[in-house]
């Protein structure tokens, strides 16, 4: 009796589960399949995403600056050992 209520309750729990990874996989393709027919969302795109003003670090545009080199420090006077 008792497994026999695992068994449902596993089927039951397996079909509800398909059920909901199913409607997310359904809403997710039916909303990029209308943002791709969309021509607003086309034109924007086409105008504002070519990647040159993008903040890839989140930091502004810090990341594009170069390091300044660090010069080594050579020292002229060597301590000697007595």
């Amino acid at each position: 009796m008792m497994v026999g209520m695992f068994i449902i309750g596993f089927v039951i729990f397996a079909l509800y589960m398909f059920g909901l990874l199913y409607a997310i996989w359904w809403g997710h393709n039916s909303q990029r399949e209308e943002m791709e027919r969309d021509s607003e969302l086309q034109n924007y795109y086409a105008r504002y995403n070519n990647g040159l003003d993008m903040d890839y670090d989140g930091m502004g545009n810090q990341g594009r600056v170069p390091t300044p080199k660090v010069k080594s420090k050579n020292r002229k006077f060597k301590q000697r050992v007595k």
